[in-house]
Order: structure tokens, then sequence, then C-alpha cells
């Protein structure tokens, strides 16, 4: 609720007991749930339509609350990025999981304990690492082969032909391993503004994939990344869809155009430090570590997040007057103060929409919905 008794002239404003609410003491990540179920069942249907299978990445909410609202739409594979993320969502009950990262040596043990109890697949990126998970796994692993059609992060370049083959080749010559197809991550897509411009990154990829199809054509091709699975209807011979970030969305989500307000569904409520009139400023208890200093651009310069106005029945409007502007540790400053005013809670904090959803959330160890349940999720080690 809105704090209604303040003076909307920040000269005169003062922020000064007695407050009409017990006062926040730092930052919290708030879900609103309504929307998060609302986006789950957006994507599970669009790819039952689509004939894909859909494979959510969990590296963004990292809850296992959250993923029961998963299961209840019938979805049992799912795509994590490391294996204690695996092992977490083995632990509840997970037991077809994706690691979506190049595997390496260090993840052996880890490895071969969740092989114990569930399905793994597992990403490579040349065929030494074939041989050497064909020596060292106690049990069989399902593998992908990573492909990079250009965003030029992880993966095996889509030029390289010979050695994709060699790749393949060195699987079916395994006692261990199964060849299940291909995975390309995208992460242009998150850098582009519209969906002309999703789409000219995506059609790379299913290029990559149509010609690696030619020669494989009975495995999965599957595709990662939430602005072409939100905004794309046509994903050629790609047959597998693992979006994360589309649980939650977020300001850079809205801004490319992958999802409205009301698609968003996660917050950050943060307590005010401090009200600056000389500046027209505000300072927050929420910085770096509770943001992430991901940024996106606002006529030409960068911003951490948009305070936003958000009502009664979880209604989401940006304020456009006023927005984060600097980061450190623990402070953030917020600009358009004036305009915030009429926004400020009772418990003296205001609602943050972050920039990234997915690093925001990894900061913190716990979720509370919108009417203070609290909803457990991984703790970092």
């Amino acid at each position: 609720m809105v704090h209604r008794q303040m003076q909307l002239n920040i000269k005169e404003y003062q922020f000064i007991p007695p407050f009409n609410s017990p006062q926040l003491e730092r930052p919290r990540a708030v879900v609103l749930e309504q929307s998060a179920k609302k986006n789950i069942d957006r994507f599970v249907n669009k790819a039952k339509n689509l004939g894909c299978e859909f494979r959510p990445h969990f590296k963004t909410h990292q809850s296992a609350e959250i993923g029961k609202w998963f299961k209840e739409t019938g979805v049992s594979g799912i795509t994590v990025t490391s294996v204690a993320m695996a092992q977490y969502f083995a632990d509840h009950g997970w037991d077809d999981i994706t690691i979506a990262f190049p595997f390496f040596p260090g993840q052996i043990d880890g490895v071969n304990r969740l092989l114990e109890k569930s399905k793994l697949r597992l990403l490579v990126t040349n065929s030494g690492i074939v041989k050497w998970l064909d020596k060292n796994l106690d049990k069989n692993a399902d593998i992908m082969i990573e492909i990079n059609a250009g965003y030029d992060r992880s993966g095996i370049s889509i030029k390289e032909k010979s050695e994709i083959k060699e790749i393949v080749n060195s699987i079916h010559k395994t006692e261990k391993l199964n060849f299940s197809g291909f995975y390309i991550h995208d992460g242009a897509t998150y850098k582009v503004d519209s969906e002309n411009e999703i789409e000219n990154v995506l059609s790379r990829d299913l290029s990559a994939f149509s010609v690696l199809k030619k020669d494989y054509p009975d495995v999965k091709y599957g595709l990662g990344d939430t602005p072409s699975c939100s905004v794309l209807d046509d994903f050629g011979p790609a047959n597998e869809l693992s979006p994360g970030n589309f649980i939650f969305f977020d300001l850079m989500q809205y801004k490319i155009g992958s999802c409205s307000l009301d698609d968003i569904a996660l917050l950050v409520k943060v307590p005010i430090a401090q009200i600056k009139p000389e500046n027209d400023q505000i300072i927050i208890h929420g910085g770096a570590a509770h943001l992430s200093k991901d940024y996106i651009l606002e006529n030409g310069n960068p911003i951490y997040g948009k305070p936003v106005y958000f009502d009664d029945e979880q209604k989401i409007q940006l304020i456009d007057e006023s927005s984060v502007v600097s980061l450190s540790q623990e402070h953030g400053i917020i600009s358009g103060a004036g305009a915030l005013l009429p926004h400020i809670n009772d418990d003296q904090s205001i609602w943050i929409c972050p920039v990234h959803s997915c690093l925001t959330a990894n900061l913190f160890t716990e979720y509370y919905s919108a009417d203070n349940h609290k909803i457990n999720k991984r703790i970092l080690s």
C-alpha cells in the first residue's frame, strides 16, 4: 500500500518516524505467483502446440517450491547449469536433468553421484572429453553437443563440421554414452531491441540446425533462450525448448519486447535510507549485492532497474521519470525522487523491477510472495 500521509513536495517531505507499519530491514525478492504460473502455462502450451519438448531451465528460480508449479503442468525433464544445482533438484524428486554447461573433469564425482538416482544429459564440445567420460563414468549418460552458431561463448563452431562428425563418431564408439543431439543457447537475443532482431539472431541458429539435421535427422535440437522462445512461433528444425528467464521475466525482456509488464513476476522491495532533495535522488539499501550490475541503456545512460508502482491487484506500472542510476555493493541511487514520493510504501520502501531477473534471483537466499509467504530456494554454497 502507498503511504498516504506524505507531502508530495520533495523539499518539504519529512522522512522521520512515526511510520504506519513495521519497517523493512533489508531488500526482499518478491515473486508474483499468479504471473509466474501464467508464464509457465503459456510456455508449456506453446511448446506443446509447436510439437516441441519443453525442458525448462531452472537456473533462474532455483526453487524446489516453484519447481512444483512446473510439475503440476506435466513437466518432467529440466535443465540446469551446474552439478550442484542438479543435485538440489534431484534431491527434490527430479530425475531427468540436463546440465547445460560444457562438461569438465572436475564435475565427475558429482555427476557419478547423480547418476545413482537420476537420468543425466551432459554437454560436450570435443572428442577428447567424450573418451575421458567413457572411462570415468560409473553409469550411462546421454550426451548433447553444444554448438556455437555465432554467439561465440561456449560450444564448438558450426564451421568445424569435421570435428563435429568426429565427436558424434566418438560417442557412438563408447559403451556408456548415448548421443542425444545438439544444443544452442544464443545470448545475443538478450542484446537486441525488437522481434525482427530476435528473428535475425535466431536465423543463424536454425540454419546451423538445418545443416546438422541433414546428417543427423533423428536427434534432439534444443534452443535455450527466452527472447526467441517468447516471441517466435516457428523454430524450424528445433524440437526442444529450454528457456529459463520466462518464469519471472524482467526489465530487459520488457524492453526487448519478450513480455508485457503484466508478465513480470519478480520484483525487489528495497528500504529507503535517505532522500536527497538537493539532487532529486533517493538512496536505497539495494545495491549490486541485490540487483546485480547488469544494466540496460536509457537515453544513452546505464540504468540498473526501474522503480514501479505495484497496486493491490498486482498490476505493475513503471514510474518513467525515475531510474536506478548507480550501484555500489549495498547502496543504490535512484533519480527522480519527486516522481517517487506518491509511491513510497507505508513501510518506507519502494518496488524495483530488476534489469535481469536471473542474476537478481541468484543473489537472494529466499523469496517472498506478495502476501509475505516465504518461498524457499537453493542457497548457494
